[in-house]
């Protein structure tokens, strides 16, 4: 059976779509998951400067995710993927309008930095990056789900941001 990334997102639209609030829910999810995202960094970013933690793991913490934005910036730049919403894309209609020009899809920068988020805390606390991991997954799907991004710009992110994540326990 052929892949066909088209039939595939307007089959998840249709679904959301005849159930509005299901929809809603899926858009407020998309803002919701990536605060969730930017606050529990925030917040262990703080704990970890209150704790003093050594030099070193200051580094990590903040090295990792520099690091997974730097390197989600150089294959954007290299790939130039269109996103599946533009003419160059799949030229699908997204759940909601987006600006821009519509390039930069490959890797996705908010499941990269959700996984490298998930992967840095979790290896300092592994309960809360047990809780951030799956919701890490669900931000994936819904970023599929509003028609933003294509599957392998995702499993890119994620592997990316968990690479980037992981070197935290080696080094």
């Amino acid at each position: 059976m052929k892949y066909s990334y088209t039939a595939l997102y307007e089959k998840n639209a249709a679904f959301y779509n005849a159930r509005p609030r299901l929809k809603a829910a899926l858009l407020y999810a998309n803002v919701a998951l990536t605060l969730i995202f930017f606050i529990a960094y925030g917040l262990f970013v703080a704990v970890a400067i209150g704790d003093e933690y050594a030099a070193e793991d200051l580094m990590k913490i903040l090295g990792a995710p520099a690091l997974c934005l730097f390197l989600v910036s150089l294959l954007r730049m290299a790939v130039g993927r269109a996103r599946p919403y533009s003419e160059q894309g799949a030229n699908i209609k997204p759940m909601y309008e987006k600006k821009g020009d519509g390039k930069g899809s490959f890797p996705s920068r908010h499941v990269a930095c959700a996984f490298v988020i998930a992967c840095t805390i979790f290896s300092y606390s592994t309960g809360a990056g047990i809780c951030l991991l799956p919701l890490a997954a669900l931000l994936a799907y819904v970023r599929f789900a509003v028609g933003v991004h294509y599957p392998s710009d995702l499993f890119g992110g994620a592997i990316l941001g968990a690479i980037c994540g992981l070197l935290t326990f080696i080094f």
